[in-house]
């Protein structure tokens, strides 16, 4: 090849990994087959293919063999890792996915304690006990080199190893799909806009209410569901396989209506219940004026709208309602469909918004931000404490600062917070645990992985512009940790 030839290939290379078409440490084959990696023994530098690359910990040796940090292998050697620890936080284990091609993977299983290691559950001889050192995890760079299928040469005067390594490539698409809840829609309308102009990767999201996207991830038509409500034990059967629940944002229901002078009217639960359940009639019931002295209420039938499609607003109004009031749950119960008792049913948020709108009389459940959007007045909530709670950021965000569990399937609805706003919930997106399945590739799994990383991170700084909460500290690291946890044919998947 010319040197203007290897020039407009070294450009391309550049290219393609700046746009995240390469994984870290892998390049196209027929670009290069080999990667040279040489490590100095005590130094926090590195050179990958004659670039400086810096590193989170030295390598030492012990006992004659070099020890590499395990987040450099991940990093620059293109393989996945995650790691198994004990309640105080401390590694117990370290897994590895080293891809082999577009859909083939190998795991690693090496243990902190031991000097056997698991290679695609077969059981393989280390030359040294991975370690930590420094709160960081090192592990043998002969093992991790030739499970790689690379060549390992030590130079004893200038206290380096080189380690060359063949390239696997691994094409990682640039567009990805979900579908789902409406809650959220218009967050995630901007979030992946933004996404896609810092990256370059299209996501195409359809809000077609969170029923709908859970069948789509059912069928794997898509490669994330997006739902208000987590999965039921008959949902979670029907997926076939383990789901993970990622949180984006902490959003608020609120009740809005259409009546002339647009007041600013109070409920409480019961209230709520008696006008979804038809016992309450006319805006100007006793009931409804107790809550509201001083307000001149008409003298005007109420209409009732609520979501015709399987939704999770409907999900979060209804478990809200059964929490609160006993003839609800008893009589009606909570769900993403339930059989309403009397109204109109409108299709999508801004379908229940908009009957709203056109009908003089009428109350309707949508996501706050859809209810500003369209211009309507919406109810101030008395919450658990007997608080007058207006929705906001602030008053969503305090129902989501609970003690959290692990999988973050946890109603946020009706908290003991004294400021906190009533019907506030998590929306989620969902995803399978283990992304080899139905033809996906390898390459398909990391673009999905990264995306999850950035809403968790970068993304959250578009919620509050949009009138969604952020996701509260603990509900990051948590939700980081399950897209960690994420596997494809059982391996860690590579960033």
């Amino acid at each position: 090849m010319s040197a203007t030839g290897r020039r407009i290939l070294s450009i391309a290379l550049v290219v393609l990994l700046a746009a995240g078409l390469v994984i870290p440490g892998m390049q196209a084959a027929s670009a290069a087959s080999t990667k040279t990696i040489v490590l100095s023994i005590g130094s926090s530098t590195a050179t990958v293919d004659g670039s400086t690359v810096p590193l989170d910990a030295a390598p030492f040796i012990t006992e004659g063999r070099t020890m590499l940090p395990v987040r450099f292998v991940a990093e620059n050697m293109g393989a996945g890792v995650s790691f198994v620890t004990q309640a105080n936080g401390a590694v117990t284990k370290v897994n590895l996915g080293l891809p082999q091609g577009p859909t083939s993977m190998k795991t690693l299983v090496l243990s902190l304690s031991s000097a056997t290691a698991l290679v695609n559950g077969q059981a393989v001889a280390l030359d040294a006990t991975p370690v930590i050192r420094g709160g960081r995890t090192f592990v043998p760079a002969r093992f991790i080199s030739e499970q790689m299928g690379a060549t390992v040469a030590w130079n004893g005067t200038t206290r380096t190893v080189t380690i060359t390594m063949p390239v696997v490539s691994i094409d990682v698409p640039g567009q990805l799909s979900g579908a789902g809840a409406t809650f959220p829609l218009p967050l995630y309308s901007k979030m992946f806009d933004v996404y896609n102009s810092s990256t370059s990767v299209r996501v195409n999201y359809q809000g077609i209410g969170s029923g709908g996207g859970i069948k789509a991830l059912t069928d794997k038509t898509v490669d994330f569901g997006a739902s208000d409500a987590f999965l039921t034990v008959a949902e979670t059967t029907a997926m076939g396989a383990p789901v993970l629940h990622i949180p984006t944002c902490v959003g608020a229901v609120v009740l809005t209506y259409n009546l002339d002078g647009n007041p600013t009217l109070r409920f409480d639960a019961k209230t709520i219940s008696d006008i979804y359940m038809g016992t309450i009639t006319r805006w100007n019931d006793s009931r409804i004026a107790a809550l509201n002295p001083g307000i001149k209420l008409p003298d005007q039938a109420i209409t009732t709208v609520h979501r015709s499609d399987g939704s999770g607003t409907t999900s979060i109004f209804t478990n809200y309602l059964s929490m609160t009031v006993s003839a609800w749950k008893s009589k009606v119960g909570a769900g993403k469909s339930v059989s309403w008792p009397v109204g109109l049913g409108g299709k999508g948020n801004d379908g229940v918004a908009g009957l709203v709108s056109q009908n003089k009389g009428s109350i309707g459940y949508v996501e706050l931000v859809y209810a500003i959007s369209s211009k309507l007045s919406y109810a101030t909530m008395r919450n658990s404490s007997g608080n007058f709670i207006v929705a906001s950021l602030s008053s969503a965000g305090r129902a989501a600062q609970i003690q959290l569990p692990d999988d973050l399937k946890v109603f946020l609805m009706n908290s003991s917070d004294a400021q906190a706003y009533p019907i506030s919930a998590f929306t989620w997106l969902l995803v399978y645990r283990d992304q080899k399945y139905a033809g996906r590739t390898i390459g398909q799994a990391i673009a999905l992985k990264r995306t999850l990383s950035w809403v968790l991170t970068t993304g959250q700084s578009v919620n509050e512009g949009l009138g969604y909460g952020k996701l509260p500290q603990a509900a990051v690291e948590k939700a980081q940790k399950l897209v960690i946890s994420m596997t494809y044919d059982g391996a860690p998947i590579p960033d």
